[in-house]
Parts: C-alpha cells; sequence; structure tokens
C-alpha cells in the first residue's frame, strides 16, 4: 500500500473515531493526569485495561484535546499494514502527534515504537488491552513509555458518569472516621448498588442489550487477547469461556483447582497455569489468604470478576448471581485485601490497611470479631461501615 493511501485510511479513522464522541461530555477521572502527560510530550503515553472500560473514548479525548490523529491498529483498511509504515506515512505527511488505538494487534509493535522514538518521527499515545502483550514491555521500550493502567469504573466514578451524582474521593481512614456524616451526606448514592451489580464497571450505553454486548466482549478476549498468549492450545477460547461461567455461577470460596479441574477436564497442574494466564486479562482476579501469623486451612484463592461480568454471565444461563458474592466483588474491586479464614475458628472475611473487615447484608451480625462490619444500608452504630462508602475510594 502506497503511503498516500495509508494516509487516507488512517485520517478516516480519525473521523470515525472523532464522530464517535459525539454527544459523550464526561471523561474518565484520570483524563486530567493523562493529558497532562500528553502534552509534556516527555514519554509516550501507554494505556492499558479491561476491554469496555472506555480506553478508546478517553484516547479520543485526548487526541482532540491535543490535535493529534488518532487510529485504530486494528482498522480492516489498514491490515497488513506495518505499525512503523502507518506512522511514517502520518509523519511525511505532517502529523506529528499519532495517537493508536488497539496497538496490541499489529506483529511487533513494540519494535516498530522503539525505531519511531529513537527516529523522532512522532509523539505516540496507545492503548492495548491488558493482556501480556502489554504487559510485557521490553525493557528498553519501558523505559521510553508511561504506562497506565485504567481501572473499570470505580462506584463513584459511575455514579458521576452515568447518574450524575457527585461524591467525595475518601481513603479508608477517612470513611472509617467520618462514616455517620458520608452516610448521612451521601447515603442518597447507595441506592444505586444494585444497579452497579448489573451494569457497573463498564460505561457502554446499551440497555437494552448490554448483557449480550457484555458477553461480546468476553468473546473477544477470549478469542483475539487470551488465544494469543504463547502455549495455550486449541481449545483456549471454549475454555477461558467454561471457567468464566463456572466462576460466575459459584460462590467466591467454592472453587478449586480440582473443581475447575473437574469442569475443563485438565489436570491441577494445567489449570494452575491456565489461571495465571486468564488472570493477565483481568477477567478473573484471585485473592489469596493472609499469611502473617496464620495457618490457611485452604491455601486456595477466592475467586472474583469485574462488574458486571458475573450479572451478565449468570443472565446469559437464565441463573441470578449470589448477592453475597456481589457484595464481596464489590469491596475487593475498591480494596487491596487478603482474605481471612483459620482452620480453627471463622475470622473476618478481609484484611485490608491493619484493620478486619466483614461484607454482608443489613442483619450480618459481627460473630467473627472484625473490626468493622461493612454491610448494605446505612447503618453506622457501633463498628458497621455502610457498603456504599467502600466505593468511593478510587
Amino acid at each position: 500500500m502506497d503511503k498516500s493511501t495509508i494516509v487516507t485510511h488512517a485520517l478516516e479513522s480519525n473521523s470515525e473515531g472523532l464522530k464517535a464522541l459525539e454527544g459523550i461530555s464526561k471523561s474518565r477521572f484520570a483524563y486530567d493526569t493523562l493529558l497532562k502527560v500528553a502534552s509534556e510530550e516527555e514519554y509516550f503515553l501507554g494505556i492499558t485495561g479491561l476491554r469496555g472500560i472506555g480506553k478508546t473514548v478517553l484516547l479520543l479525548q485526548l487526541a482532540k484535546a491535543t490535535g493529534a490523529v488518532y487510529f485504530s491498529a486494528d482498522d480492516r483498511n489498514l491490515r497488513g499494514v506495518d505499525l512503523y509504515d502507518i506512522i511514517r506515512a502520518l509523519s511525511e505527511a505532517g502529523h506529528k502527534r499519532i495517537f493508536i488505538d488497539e496497538i496490541h494487534t499489529k506483529p511487533d509493535w513494540d519494535s516498530d515504537l522503539k525505531t519511531v522514538y529513537g527516529e523522532s518521527l512522532a509523539y505516540v499515545a496507545f492503548s492495548g488491552s491488558s493482556a501480556i502483550q502489554i504487559k510485557s514491555l521490553k525493557a528498553d521500550l519501558s523505559r521510553r513509555v508511561v504506562l497506565e493502567h485504567l481501572k473499570s469504573a470505580s462506584f463513584r466514578e459511575w455514579l458521576s458518569i452515568k447518574k450524575g451524582v457527585e461524591t467525595p474521593l475518601l481513603t479508608m481512614e477517612k470513611l472509617i472516621a467520618g462514616r455517620v456524616k458520608i452516610a448521612k451526606e451521601y447515603g442518597h448514592a447507595h441506592k444505586y448498588l444494585p444497579d452497579y451489580y448489573s451494569a457497573g464497571g463498564i460505561l457502554y450505553d446499551a440497555k437494552t442489550y448490554f448483557h449480550k454486548t457484555i458477553l461480546s466482549i468476553i468473546e473477544t478476549i477470549a478469542e483475539k487477547d487470551f488465544a494469543t498468549i504463547k502455549g495455550v492450545d486449541v481449545d483456549t477460547a471454549e475454555n477461558f469461556f467454561k471457567l468464566l461461567q463456572l466462576v460466575a455461577c459459584s460462590r467466591p470460596m467454592e472453587l478449586s483447582y480440582s473443581t475447575i479441574g473437574e469442569t475443563l477436564k485438565r489436570n491441577k497442574v494445567w489449570v494452575m497455569r491456565f489461571l495465571s494466564e486468564v488472570e493477565k486479562t483481568e477477567a478473573v482476579r484471585r485473592i489469596y489468604p493472609c499469611g502473617q501469623g496464620l495457618k490457611p486451612f485452604r491455601k486456595e484463592a477466592k475467586y472474583y470478576m469485574p462488574f458486571p461480568y458475573r450479572s451478565s454471565l449468570c443472565a446469559s444461563l437464565n441463573k441470578s448471581p449470589d448477592i453475597g458474592s456481589l457484595r464481596e466483588e464489590f469491596f475487593i474491586n475498591h480494596v487491596d485485601c487478603c482474605y481471612l479464614r483459620s482452620s480453627a475458628t471463622p475470622t473476618a472475611d478481609f484484611q485490608a490497611g491493619g484493620h478486619t473487615f466483614e461484607v454482608g447484608g443489613q442483619g450480618k451480625g459481627s460473630r467473627q470479631g472484625a473490626d468493622y462490619i461493612v454491610s448494605d444500608g446505612l447503618d453506622t452504630s457501633g463498628n458497621r461501615i455502610p457498603l456504599f462508602g467502600v466505593g468511593l475510594l478510587y
């Protein structure tokens, strides 16, 4: 393909992308920080994260704000064209700021970026999946790139973007100390928890076919992102989907390497390796037992998912997700923690920041001796913390 045609197709991709921004007035909370990085041009900018959380929109907004040319690396009109050749053609046509979506779909993209950087052809910002290709940036390139990992939208961010409800950014200590005031001033937000359970994290506008949209995202992860990982057999996509359905329809502590192996008809060693690769896509997250001073009766992890995967996968099987699992999932998606279990007596569910927490419904008791009970509703009596408040931690 000649350079003129390459430039034409790239600019068509840019026009289509900017058109998709019409009607979108809000940005991810990371926008201001990333705009500063992109404006200074000292380092290339890379944005990674789970599919569907707003990377493309964010990249387009940054491109528009900085006057950059945007194109998607998997654009059908640019298939078969090396990334370096596209950037060089745009650079020679006078475009010195180039923002690239889905960069991991181009072979040797990291080597091409290194060459572009070395030749000072253009300033580049890019986005890609959370899969292994992006996370394993070569050391010499990583020194030239600010890599920003974009999390799924927190409850706080989702409230702002989807519901127009503004809430403060808290730390765990501020939440603990100010939980009574927070419940009074922002307690109206807790009514949105069920909506967040079923449609949070992801920022798509689809309503009638929302769950089908999420399933489509999962299929894309399985077929395009995960299937490219070296050493995985031809049944990759099918096993990936089976695993996610199993996690979605099980309580976090019900699964083990053995039960997963029985479902996938694989041995324990294969399952352990497979889970490690799946976790890199962020479609599943494992929370491990706390080790200090404990003798866990099970060394295996508890299995969780990003919102709204559990709800969408259960809906595809005509099942309802377990509400206890959703509450725990809400907690672990907003708090870095480990889980607590003892072979002798039951203990608190989670440990984080030097505190222990039990997570449950409004009637959750304190029989397990936790420092704090994180529960549904707005009760702040004793050591209770409203669950919605945890969603304001990032």
